[in-house]
């Protein structure tokens, strides 16, 4: 199995100074880096007051890592597309991927939280599902134009690409035909292109049938968030469908598909628990509003009466993984062998925990726990 260390920088009510989280998570992935962990995985989010999602620019946090680490790969999870400007993002990723030599892996996403979006484009509100999803399929076509195309254009129902009427005259250098007639600018070049050929690995953050499909049409592996073994198992059956459809490949989706799990580890269940329950569920309440519980059951599995999200729920579920070594371990064999999936993303930088634990969960689950799933 791969593990890929996950943070989003949640400090809620965000006792803190930004300064001191930053230095938090330096030591988190440098240590990751040194366990042995594949990945180190950064999410985006904006505008958050109490705290759940402190990483506005993963890109520049991954080059800072980036520096400071040695084998570990950096991962954007997700990069928000409809919250950014597609040949800016194009161009910088482009960058990173060089300062990391490749040691990078790009995940997409379309947004879950409301107040995020709209502030950044009018079709951005993850509320109108149709209008994002539309603006988010244009800019990940420019974004693939701009890193394998010498010279592109693009003409979409939300981007012009070279703006109209623009003029380059210059005396030192006669019109090239590839990107200009006379002074007219008919095709953009842009620089540089990614270290990795064509591009970084892309992956997509799905909760529907539908993305799922689109992704695996289009050459894109599948980041789940939380959901439980069964519906995982689920998930890749779509995919593998998918893709074989489009590809008349057939395809093993354990290679394709990678879930978030929250996990924490310590020498007892008593310790574990007492030490993480709250902040295992506290990112999964928080987000109750806007994913609701079905999400995070059981395929045809319905809510009933008196069910309702928290610690109890989840861990029956698999969700969450909290315990000593041979439970985790347990879990996530249940992961494989029941959701087909080898490839977790552990979410171990959890609310409420100090630095102390934090570390010693993730030297924990380095020890004792991943050599089992090699």
């Amino acid at each position: 199995m791969k593990f890929g260390f996950f943070t989003t920088l949640a400090e809620p009510g965000q006792s803190r100074p930004y300064t001191q989280i930053i230095d938090a998570l330096r030591e988190q992935a440098i240590h990751a880096d040194q366990a042995g962990f594949d990945h180190v995985w950064l999410a985006e989010h904006h505008f958050g007051p109490e705290g759940m999602g402190n990483i506005p620019n993963p890109i520049v946090l991954a080059a800072d890592l980036a520096a400071r680490t040695r084998r570990v790969r950096l991962g954007l999870a997700a990069v928000i597309l409809p919250w950014w400007h597609p040949i800016r993002l194009a161009e910088d990723l482009a960058v990173l991927d060089h300062l990391l030599k490749g040691r990078l892996d790009i995940a997409i996403g379309r947004g879950v939280w409301p107040r995020e979006g709209p502030n950044f484009h009018p079709k951005a509100d993850p509320r109108d599902a149709e209008a994002n999803l539309s603006l988010f399929r244009e800019q990940l076509q420019i974004i693939k134009k701009c890193w394998t195309e010498e010279f592109f254009s693009h003409a979409g129902e939300h981007y012009t690409f070279p703006a109209p009427n623009m003029a380059w005259k210059h005396p030192m250098f006669p019109a090239d035909p590839r990107w200009r007639e006379g002074d007219r600018i008919t095709k953009l070049n842009v620089v540089p292109k990614p270290y990795q050929t064509p591009h970084p690995t892309l992956w997509q953050v799905c909760s529907s049938q539908s993305s799922i499909q689109f992704a695996a049409e289009n050459g894109i592996n599948v980041m789940v968030w939380q959901p439980p073994p069964k519906s995982i198992k689920l998930y890749g059956e779509w995919y593998a469908e998918a893709r074989a459809k489009a590809t008349g490949q057939a395809v093993e989706p354990k290679n394709h598909v990678a879930a978030l799990r929250q996990i924490y580890v310590a020498p007892t269940m008593e310790q574990a628990e007492a030490d993480a329950r709250e902040g295992a569920s506290f990112t999964y309440l928080y987000n109750n509003p806007f994913r609701g519980l079905t999400m995070f059951m059981n395929p045809n599995e319905k809510p009933g009466p008196g069910m309702e999200m928290g610690y109890d729920f989840l861990k029956a579920r698999g969700n969450v993984i909290v315990g000593p070594p041979d439970y985790v371990v347990e879990r996530l064999q249940e992961l494989r062998e029941v959701g087909g999936v080898d490839n977790i993303i552990p979410d171990m930088a959890l609310p409420f925990l100090s630095q102390k634990q934090i570390l010693g969960s993730i030297s924990l689950f380095a020890e004792k726990v991943m050599p089992r799933l090699s």
